[in-house]
């Protein structure tokens, strides 16, 4: 992802029609409702990149920490301002930390963070089970965990997950659900989203095909 991060937003965003940022924001609105600044308090952002989904939550948010193992892309997101753009004023993220999302997460207190967002990042997961119990440790208590994931096709796997030859993992929802369950976390929410396209062959006139791959969006809440 390094030698990624300078074109990394150009070829998602516009390349791959990516909508995660979008999805994440709707949920926020939807169960989070938050309506004056700072009123959601301590949120970490997983697989932050970029910071593509921190930008809407900045203003709602009195610290906002982004998590990615990526340096490259945490340059990215450091140049960003609090409206989400480079070089603008203020800082987008509090706190930038260079590691894997279970070990920034170990970092926080106990019951300390408030939010967690992850738009994007459990498909690079092979134990999301781990990934989950880490923000079950770092959540208060009613604290809300958004998330995305691309979804397995029918009769792909029979285990629940399954790792394409994209490196990318796809889980089942059935998977998804037990593994937050297990963590301590009850699921308000779960639906199917498109977040992005992938390329496919050239069809017989030499246009791209793509389809948008079949993806889900969870919100789940520390019991």
């Amino acid at each position: 992802f390094d030698d990624y991060a300078e074109t990394f937003e150009d070829h998602l965003v516009r390349g791959l029609e990516y909508r995660g940022p979008e999805i994440i924001e709707g949920l926020v609105s939807e169960f989070l409702t938050p309506q004056v600044p700072g009123e959601l308090g301590i949120v970490v952002d997983l697989g932050c990149g970029t910071g593509l989904c921190g930008r809407y939550v900045r203003q709602f948010a009195t610290q906002l920490i982004g998590v990615d193992v990526s340096e490259g892309m945490l340059d990215v997101a450091r140049e960003k301002g609090a409206d989400g753009l480079a070089g603008s004023p203020g800082r987008l993220y509090d706190e930038l930390l260079h590691m894997d999302a279970a070990v920034g997460l170990a970092k926080q207190p106990e019951g300390s963070v408030d939010h967690i967002i992850a738009g994007d990042m459990f498909i690079y997961v092979w134990s999301v089970e781990y990934v989950l119990v880490a923000c079950s440790r770092a959540l208060r208590r009613g604290g809300i965990l958004i998330f995305t994931t691309e979804s397995m096709e029918q009769g792909e796997c029979e285990q629940g997950w399954i790792e394409r030859e994209s490196e990318r993992f796809a889980h089942s929802r059935e998977f998804i659900v037990r593994a937050c369950e297990a963590s301590g976390f009850e699921v308000e929410c779960c639906r199917e989203v498109s977040l992005r396209r992938e390329a496919g062959t050239h069809g017989d006139g030499g246009e791209k095909q793509a389809r948008y791959l079949p993806a889900e969006a969870f919100v789940v809440r520390k019991a």
